[in-house]
This record gives C-alpha cells, sequence and structure tokens, in this order.
C-alpha cells in the first residue's frame, strides 16, 4: 500500500517540531474570481504535525520506465526518500514558532504537502519526505551538508537561495543525487550535471520566448531593442533567438547611457514604421522610472501609429505604471508563471489550502503543489531515471507549464551521447495587458 512518509531534520539537528495543528475554519470555499492578495500566514505560527497518509482506493501498477545502471525505473510499491531544503528560519524564532520571513517556506510546504496527499491515493509509490531547514546564511547551509541524512534522499527538492543551489548542485554531482531547483532561474549554475532540473526559466528563456513570439508576427526589421549600456549583455540573447529565423536581419538596437533619467532628447520618431506595427523591447526590470519614462515618451510621439512594447516579469509588480500607457501601447510581458483563478482546479486547491492553514495559498504554495505534483508523478513514471525522459513530457501544473530542455553550457557542446549539462524548464507565457490585468495572449 502506498503511503507518504514525513520527518523534519532541522539545522543544527534541532529537535523535532511537533505542535499541535491549527485548528481548521469552518470548510467554506473562499469567495475569490480574481488574483487574491496573498495574506501572510500569521507572524509565529507553529509548524502543523507531520503525519503519513495511506491511499483509500489503490490503482493497479504502472509500467516501468526506462533503466539506466542505478537508476531503477519505476514500479509498484518503489520506495523513494525526497529530501526537501526549505529556508524555515527556525533559529529566528521562539519556542515551537517559526517567524514571519518564513512565509516562502511555509506557502511553499504547504502546497506540497497537499500534493503528497493527492499522490498517495494515485500513484503507487512509496515516499519518504525529509524535510530540512536551510536557515538563510551560507555558513549554516554548509553546516546542513554534512548531516549524513542528507545521503540517503534520492532526490531533493530546493534550496532556493543562490549561493545554496550552487554550493547544493555540487554536491548533489558528486553524490550522484537528482536535484529540483524550484525557484532560482540562474543559467549555467551547473555544469555536467544531468540530474540538475531547474524549474523556473533563465532570463535566456524569456528572451528567446519574447524573440519567437515576435518573429511569428512582425519582421526584424520593426523590432528595437531598449536598453541602459549596463544592461546591453541581455540583446544577444534576442538577437541570437533572431538569427534562428532565415529571413531578414537583426533587430535595431537602443543602447543609452546609464544615468538616463528621460527620453526628452532622444528622438523615437525614427524607430516607427509607418503603415506597420512597430515594436520594442526592453529587457529591464530594476528601473520602473526608467521604463515609466519610455512609456511616456513613446506615447507622446507615435500619434497614431501602431506600436507594441515587451517588456520583464517584474513589470507587473510595477505601481507607478498608468493602466492608460499599459493599454494604449499594447504593453506585453513574458511570465514563468499564470494562475487562472477561475479554473475549477485553482478553486479547488485555494480551499483546500485555506481548510489546511486558514489562509489563501501564494504563488509559493502553487508552485509547492507543482513542483511536488510533478516530482511524484515522474518517479511513478521512471523511476530514478526520470530526468532522462524529461525532454519528452509535457506538465500542465496550476501556476505554469513544464517544458524541459537540454542544456548545454558555452564550450560543452552536445558529444554525441545526448548527456546536457543540465535539465531547464523553457515554457514561458507572454502575457498582455488588459482591464483585468496581465493574461495569457490567445
Amino acid at each position: 500500500m502506498a503511503k507518504i512518509l514525513f520527518s523534519f531534520f532541522l539545522l543544527l539537528f534541532l529537535p523535532l517540531l511537533a505542535c499541535s495543528p491549527k485548528a481548521a475554519p469552518a470548510a467554506s470555499r473562499p469567495k475569490q474570481q480574481n488574483k487574491p492578495t496573498p495574506q501572510r500566514p500569521a507572524t509565529n505560527q507553529p509548524i502543523d504535525t507531520i503525519r503519513w497518509t495511506s491511499p483509500a482506493n489503490p490503482k493497479p501498477p504502472i509500467g516501468p520506465g526506462t533503466e539506466r545502471p542505478g537508476k531503477p525505473a519505476g514500479g509498484f510499491g518503489d520506495t523513494y526518500t525526497v529530501g526537501l531544503l526549505l529556508p524555515f528560519l527556525t533559529n529566528q524564532g521562539t519556542g515551537n514558532t517559526v517567524p514571519d520571513k518564513s512565509t516562502l517556506a511555509l506557502q511553499f510546504y504547504a502546497g506540497a504537502k497537499i500534493a503528497l496527499e493527492e499522490l498517495s491515493k494515485t500513484e503507487q509509490i512509496n515516499l519518504v519526505v525529509d524535510v530540512y531547514d536551510t536557515q538563510i546564511n551560507d555558513a549554516d547551509f554548509l553546516q546542513l551538508m554534512s548531516n549524513p541524512r542528507l545521503a540517503k534522499a534520492d532526490v531533493f527538492i530546493g534550496p532556493v537561495r543562490n549561493s545554496h543551489v550552487e554550493a547544493f548542485a555540487n554536491w548533489t554531482k558528486q553524490n550522484r543525487k537528482i536535484l529540483i531547483s524550484p525557484e532560482t532561474p540562474t543559467s549555467e549554475l551547473t555544469a555536467q550535471n544531468p540530474d540538475f532540473i531547474q524549474i523556473n526559466p533563465s532570463l535566456r528563456a524569456h528572451c528567446e520566448t519574447i524573440t519567437r513570439f515576435v518573429r511569428e508576427r512582425h519582421r526584424p526589421d520593426a523590432v528595437t531593442l531598449v536598453c541602459k549600456e549596463k544592461e546591453a549583455d541581455r540583446l544577444p540573447y534576442f538577437q541570437n533567438a533572431n538569427a534562428a529565423y532565415p529571413a531578414g536581419g537583426a533587430f535595431t538596437e537602443l543602447i543609452v547611457p546609464d544615468a538616463t533619467a528621460n527620453f526628452d532628447k532622444i528622438d523615437l520618431k525614427k524607430y516607427l514604421k509607418p503603415g506597420r506595427t512597430s515594436v520594442f523591447i526592453l529587457p529591464t526590470w530594476a528601473s520602473q522610472d526608467f521604463v515609466m519614462a519610455f512609456l511616456r515618451k513613446l506615447k507622446e510621439t507615435k500619434g497614431a501609429a501602431k506600436v507594441e512594447v515587451y517588456g520583464m516579469p517584474q513589470w507587473e509588480n510595477f505601481e507607478g505604471i498608468e493602466p492608460e500607457y499599459l493599454t494604449s501601447l499594447n504593453v506585453h510581458i513574458s511570465s514563468a508563471s499564470y494562475v487562472n483563478y477561475t479554473a475549477q482546479e485553482v478553486k479547488d486547491f485555494q480551499q483546500k489550502f485555506y481548510e489546511s492553514t486558514g489562509t489563501l495559498p501564494d504563488e509559493d504554495a502553487f508552485n509547492g503543489y507543482d513542483v511536488t505534483f510533478f516530482l511524484g508523478k515522474m518517479l511513478s513514471r521512471y523511476g530514478l531515471s526520470f530526468p532522462e525522459n524529461l525532454d519528452r513530457e509535457a506538465f500542465q501544473g496550476l501556476h505554469g507549464a513544464f517544458r524541459f530542455s537540454r542544456i548545454f553550457t558555452a564550450g560543452n557542446l552536445d558529444d554525441g551521447r545526448n548527456q546536457p549539462d543540465y535539465l531547464e524548464n523553457t515554457f514561458v507565457h507572454i502575457l498582455k495587458f488588459d482591464k483585468y490585468g496581465f493574461v495569457p495572449v490567445d
């Protein structure tokens, strides 16, 4: 009989946190149609009791997958140990509580628990889940890495801090473990590590997706890349992706000094294409003022000309840009995730989360659910050989899709044995602003 077994192994070998679970509120569906404002768990909220569950209606075993030496394929009743590494920051709390800064970990973990409970009812595998507190600083994490219990895990989810991911990627590579990085979007963080799986698409993936979307609709001479000097190293991502198309030429580049505060002295008219739509791509996210200055100047300059503007995911959180500019300039952004809050499965997840925690899930909770459910499905289908099969798998989660590409780092091209340096989810949404906010383009 399949089961999910949880246990806590906290940094510095702290005692097991096993507190009484928070009483669940009355089971009523949260009345939330549009994207909710995430509610943080109450400050110093205790972590709930960890327990295992068994499936009520076992199903026939799923057939075996592709085997490779040392990595068995999935089969009926197989047992796998999963290490979940998150920054609960228990050394900053008091007693059996954790601080408010651990919201990411709590949300991700609560989402993961719901996924594990569902997997225990549908998949014929046994999962032993060890939960580790990574803390926040590098010294504490390096101490955690000396915990001998880590070597017992087959697969890890986390950590989330960049420096922790880099250090742990080296450890898992040396110890032949599978590592799923759920947050870090950095390119080329590791090499010769085909069991490293990056869930969050890199900047390169965002730029390539924008380029494909634009080139399917416009000629390259209608496209202008706009950025500051310090951001110019991002432009080759667009130009290289554009070069894959046989017709046309390079995108035009408008690179302005880093000190540029406005576009008053820059003539944007020469970048407009009479009778056609002119496209502007801004691979910038650090300066809301810079983006707003460009949009203001473009709106002032364009007259009746048609334009489209493409930006980065962070633009969705910019508060100083008036919706009028976003609609009149046809602003699009790339995004690794999109939650359709009108979908029934999303509403069901919100209800389960609310009943379990007393609050609504944020994107970290959706991510925790998606990554954990995806891992369970892959282990059930392929066993520990699942990384070799990911480029043939398509997974649709609650907050995004997973489409994996085999990544070969610079100077380390495909050697013919089909061993990538790592695997990356390269699926990126293109969202367009309308009266309801940013929504996927049909």
